[in-house]
């Protein structure tokens, strides 16, 4: 899914604003996210892993290397009414240390929630070793996505799909609830880290939430991501502008097998992130 660009200097720039790393659910090294942006032909991205800022470093580096703009970030769950909602942060000081010292905590947690999925899978005759979802991940952060790839390894699913439908998605047999944030203390949480949240791929319930998240401090809308339709992405505009919402945009880039979230297939227009830095 592409977007209308504009020129800046006889260049055309784009921007991919939601990408992931193997520092969290990703599959690749932050410096080859940042590779594979410049092969794509971005000149800005941002790293949004999930819970964790330890890729970003890695990836500023590259970003000298391949003349990329890469934007601080990351994304938290969080739960309202048993429902979840994901806020990304852009321009997140990395080196915020109550934001660090709560992540860290929330890794423990998600380790231990691995661990009982684990002992789920077990139970039902299926045997995960820790050393082969290390082979997937770095040992700050395991999820669902790096269980699913070891049971793909295994021969226990044949696609990363059927191994959440059949053991890890939400109503799968193997499937622990994780823990969240409510939405105030993660909105909080960033703009504390003097960050911009924003509300990463919004459902279409938006509306019974989105004044409340505004009143926490919300700032913007992803409104173009894969699984949104052209409508749909022109329906979270329509309503950004109506609250003065800034508008964001990204793949959700994993580097698994889901190509519709291929890095790239996003392409934001500059002026978009112009915006962000200057609400900042």
């Amino acid at each position: 899914m592409s977007y209308l660009f504009r020129k800046n200097n006889n260049r055309i720039k784009y921007a991919d604003l939601h990408l992931h790393t193997n520092q969290s659910d990703g599959r690749l090294l932050p410096e080859k996210v940042v590779a594979e942006a410049n092969r794509a032909g971005l000149s800005t991205i941002a790293i949004t892993d999930h819970d964790i800022l330890d890729g970003i470093e890695s990836a500023l580096s590259a970003g000298k290397k391949y003349n990329i703009e890469v934007i601080p970030g990351l994304e938290l769950s969080a739960e309202n009414n048993k429902e979840e909602i994901h806020i990304l942060g852009f321009f997140i000081d990395k080196d915020n240390r109550q934001l660090q010292e709560r992540l860290n905590e929330l890794r423990e947690t998600r380790y231990d929630r691995a661990l009982k999925m684990m002992d789920k899978l077990r139970k039902m005759g299926i045997i995960i070793e820790l050393s082969d979802v290390f082979e997937q991940t770095s040992e700050k952060y395991i999820g669902r996505p790096h269980l699913a790839a070891v049971l793909v390894k295994n021969g226990y699913a044949n696609t990363m799909s059927e191994a959440f439908q059949r053991f890890l998605g939400n109503h799968a047999p193997a499937y622990m609830p994780k823990e969240t944030f409510s939405p105030s203390e993660a909105i909080k949480m960033i703009l504390d880290a003097k960050g911009i949240p924003v509300l990463a791929h919004p459902g279409m319930s938006i509306n019974n939430i989105l004044d409340k998240l505004i009143s926490y401090g919300l700032m913007g809308i992803e409104a173009f991501h894969p699984y949104h339709t052209s409508a749909l992405s022109d329906y979270y505009c329509n309503i950004a502008k109506d609250r003065n919402l800034l508008i964001t945009g990204g793949s959700d880039f994993h580097g698994f097998e889901n190509s519709r979230k291929s890095l790239g297939s996003v392409k934001l227009p500059y002026e978009y992130v112009e915006k962000l830095k200057r609400r900042l």
